[in-house]
């Protein structure tokens, strides 16, 4: 049982925080593709900060702090330039690396854009979505986990927010057994109430965890279920430090599922499927 002190370190995300540190030390998807084909900005909240992810002429994305540090004006309302944006309010321009390249209506010769900056952060397309990494430079690979490179995949995307802290909707991936209530008896009572029944809830007859080099293995043997079942021999993948992987299917076709518990903040997550 973790104290109330520890659970503080862990939930805090926010900069300058040691997990809001450790965060940002992994890539994290922060928009769907298709979500920028057809807009120029998307407001983004990550790891505490307000950012905005914009496209500029050439296609090119980028991500930088929402807000102009001239006057504040929000550059989700900004105005894309061949290699940037520019602010809505005074035109000061910024390319996706935070840096000012241009101040109109500032005096011919003066220098004092090369003292502006405003937050920027590595964004890359990959596998349907827009990642970012907001850590110390070099940033690494995002990890090629094997359902995001499968050949021939068809690709489906869903990402809601969550009232919660990041962890404790990561811990819920450690518990089996909650699929058999919450999922299983609650649902059916809720079919009940309806004048619906139904049969969803199986038991658990065996649940085991394994450390592997990249998190956590979660196993469960059901009713009805034989030893070589894949819940049990392969079981579901928790994938530090926030990713949980399923997977099932044969040579044929091939399902893989993973879920991704990006922190918004320290009591709101954003989770993608």
């Amino acid at each position: 049982m973790l104290s109330e002190a520890e659970n503080e370190v862990l939930t805090r995300i926010g900069p300058g925080t040691p997990m809001g540190a450790l965060m940002r030390r992994y890539w994290h998807p922060i928009a769907g593709i298709s979500q920028m084909r057809d807009a120029w900005t998307k407001r983004i909240s990550i790891l505490g900060e307000d950012l905005v992810l914009f496209r500029d002429r050439s296609g090119k994305l980028g991500l930088i702090g929402e807000f102009c540090p001239h006057r504040r004006a929000s550059l989700t309302y900004g105005i894309p330039t061949a290699d940037g944006i520019r602010c809505p309010y005074h035109g000061w321009a910024f390319d996706g690396a935070g840096r000012c390249l241009e101040q109109p209506n500032e005096p011919d010769g003066s220098a004092f854009k090369d003292k502006v900056w405003t937050a920027g952060y590595p964004v890359q397309a990959f596998a349907g979505l827009v990642w970012a990494y907001l850590g110390p430079l070099p940033a690494p690979l995002i990890p090629a986990l094997d359902g995001l490179v499968a050949p021939r995949a068809i690709r489906m995307c869903g990402v809601t927010r969550i009232n919660c802290n990041w962890l404790q909707i990561q811990e819920n991936s450690v518990d089996p057994v909650h699929t058999e209530w919450l999922h299983g008896k609650l649902a059916e009572f809720i079919g009940e109430k309806k004048g619906v029944k139904t049969a969803l809830a199986r038991h658990h007859q065996k649940i085991a965890f394994d450390e592997f080099p990249y998190g956590i293995i979660k196993r469960r043997l059901m009713e009805g279920q034989s030893e070589d079942a894949s819940d049990w021999t392969t079981g579901h993948p928790i994938v530090f430090p926030n990713i949980l992987a399923v997977s099932s299917g044969d040579s044929t076709f091939m399902y893989y599922m993973f879920q991704f518990r990006v922190p918004v903040d320290d009591t709101h997550t954003d989770h993608y499927w």
